[in-house]
């Protein structure tokens, strides 16, 4: 009987520097962070970038162009 033998990918430290990004905190269910989490891999991309695509597509991609500011965001 063959053993299983997993791959150990190399992780690469990606240094952000779009100054335009925020590091946010967003409870999910378990089923729907699951469901995100095997297409990134299936993608072999990461969570961020399909979190990122998924709200530019809910939101008509209005992400890309920046919004008016209206002095009632939070800070």
């Amino acid at each position: 009987m063959p053993v299983f033998k997993p791959r150990l990918l190399t992780a690469v430290a990606v240094k952000r520097t779009d100054s335009d990004t925020v590091k946010t905190t967003v409870e999910l269910p378990g089923e729907l962070w699951r469901a995100a989490k095997i297409r990134a891999m299936d993608e072999r991309s990461d969570l961020r970038s399909v979190l990122i695509r998924a709200l530019e597509e809910y939101l008509g991609h209005a992400a890309a162009q920046p919004a008016a500011r209206t002095g009632s965001e939070d800070r």
